[in-house]
């Protein structure tokens, strides 16, 4: 193991686990090395355990001296993590361990991720179950695989093994800020059926791209009022196509269904004297679209060039079919939460479009933290894909973890906050996905849940870091929450 950077840094119990963490390979679908980790873990600690094939792990540490009539608590992570690098980094994320610095209050990871989410909560969890120091109601710690890349882990862990009646959840990224709900929903994958032709004569074939997008994710980021590129491609195309007869050729925009698409493509076939018209028409577009997205996109990039010649392009009635469908598909925020006004309650993503031989696949994500809602957005998706004589799949459906306003871990959190740091702390209607809402649907017994965590920045990009204060005040909370539930 390489040499200890955090060796002095308090809390020490919990960064001497987060820098154990940083040298174990745990990229999304490789948690082998991690859980075998966790598991020696157990055996050192003499905590009782039990692992799945999907290499989820739980923990008990029985209650302590005048905790044995308290109801257990159970503390919750994910053991995996988002592989990230800059371009032109040598790093093996099957291998190689993460390299990061202490920088002032940030322990930062330059050129990767640094896997604080949700290293540090993992870290946290650890700590506590060695901590000798004091005594705690009995503890349970669930530790999950395959969180980020849509929560397989959770999906196959067994919920009937939950014996706590209170979970602490610690994958949160605001130290002070207490998450009490989130989103749920699902993620539908559209096949609409298309034809194709042969190219009609004497035409041009154009590429028509839009660029420069921020982007962002499809939840934390839908209230930025962010462009979505596959939506300004379609209304572009739908402009140029009422002006000069166009054919289509290709379609294709966004990488990633929780992603707020950023850049987006078309190939379009036009007849060869109105290339000019097109390009005239893209230029006033570009201008048009930059003033709307001036402050939340300052660098849309919408251009037109020469591209090879196609050899077919969609039928009419294909690409009118097409087109209808992107222009008609939801995509942004659907209703604010009136009991918390800041907050997105409920949202639809247009996130990936691509074009196949004979259909084209879209990605359409839902969000809302009420279940009623998410399933009325999904019945939007459901009529609008029928009616264009298309079929669907449900890729997966997270539970929503919905607010309860007679919390009583809420309630304590709220008052050992203030008792400990004199201020009142922030509550969040998560609008995203966490691990809570799969686990409350699986729990034998209604849950009290709570999410809390240090000061996470710039998770999933090269960058990332957590800060070094935010994690004392959050290992010193816990344990005295801890003693008060």
């Amino acid at each position: 193991m390489k040499d200890r950077i955090l060796a002095n840094t308090e809390p020490k119990e919990v960064f001497h686990y987060f820098e154990d963490l940083t040298c174990i390979p745990r990229e999304s679908g490789n948690e082998a090395a991690v859980c075998a980790y966790l598991v020696e873990f157990a055996k050192a600690h003499g905590l009782e355990y039990q692992t799945d094939d999907a290499h989820n792990i739980i923990m008990r540490r029985s209650a302590g001296k005048g905790f044995e009539d308290r109801a257990g608590v159970i503390l919750q992570a994910h053991m995996d993590m988002v592989c990230e690098k800059n371009a032109g980094v040598e790093h093996d994320f099957a291998k190689d361990p993460i390299s990061f610095e202490i920088e002032g209050d940030k322990i930062i990871a330059r050129d990767t991720t640094l896997g604080a989410d949700d290293g540090i909560g993992v870290a946290l969890a650890l700590a506590i179950l060695a901590d000798k120091s004091r005594e705690y109601p009995a503890l349970e710690f669930v530790c999950t695989a395959d969180e980020e890349r849509g929560m397989t882990g959770v999906e196959a862990f067994d919920g009937s093994l939950l014996q706590g009646s209170t979970l602490i959840n610690l994958d949160s990224d605001d130290e002070g800020v207490f998450i009490i709900g989130c989103a749920g929903g699902p993620v539908v994958k559209v096949f609409l059926p298309i034809a194709r032709e042969a190219v009609p004569a004497d035409v041009s074939t154009l590429r028509i791209s839009v660029r420069g997008l921020l982007g962002g994710h499809s939840g934390e980021d839908i209230h930025r009022c962010r462009a979505n590129s596959i939506k300004l491609l379609c209304r572009l195309l739908y402009t140029l196509k009422e002006s000069v007869a166009l054919s289509l050729v290709d379609f294709m925009g966004g990488l990633k269904y929780n992603a707020i698409p950023r850049e987006a493509e078309a190939i379009i076939a036009v007849p060869a004297g109105d290339v000019a018209k097109v390009e005239e028409l893209t230029a006033a577009y570009q201008t048009v679209v930059a003033k709307e997205y001036r402050f939340s996109d300052p660098d849309i990039s919408i251009t037109c060039a020469a591209a090879d010649a196609a050899r077919q392009v969609m039928t009419k009635a294909s690409r009118d079919g097409l087109l209808n469908y992107l222009y008609f598909t939801q995509s942004g925020i659907v209703r604010m939460n009136p009991e918390f006004p800041d907050i997105v309650e409920s949202s639809v993503s247009l996130g990936v479009v691509r074009l196949e031989a004979e259909q084209a696949v879209i990605h359409v994500m839902t969000r809302s933290s009420m279940k009623s809602m998410y399933e009325e957005m999904f019945c939007h998706i459901r009529r609008l894909t029928e009616l264009h004589g298309a079929t669907y799949e449900v890729m997966s459906c997270c539970p929503e973890w919905e607010y309860d306003p007679d919390s009583g871990v809420k309630k304590t959190c709220g008052e050992l906050y203030q008792k400990l740091y004199g201020k009142a702390p922030k509550y969040m209607v998560l609008h995203a996905g966490l691990e809570c809402g799969e686990l409350g649907e699986k729990a034998p017994r209604k849950l009290d849940m709570i999410s809390l965590g240090p000061d996470v920045r710039n998770l999933h990009s090269p960058g990332e870091y957590v800060t070094i204060s935010s994690t004392q005040k959050v290992w010193h909370f816990l344990r005295e929450l801890l003693c008060q539930l």
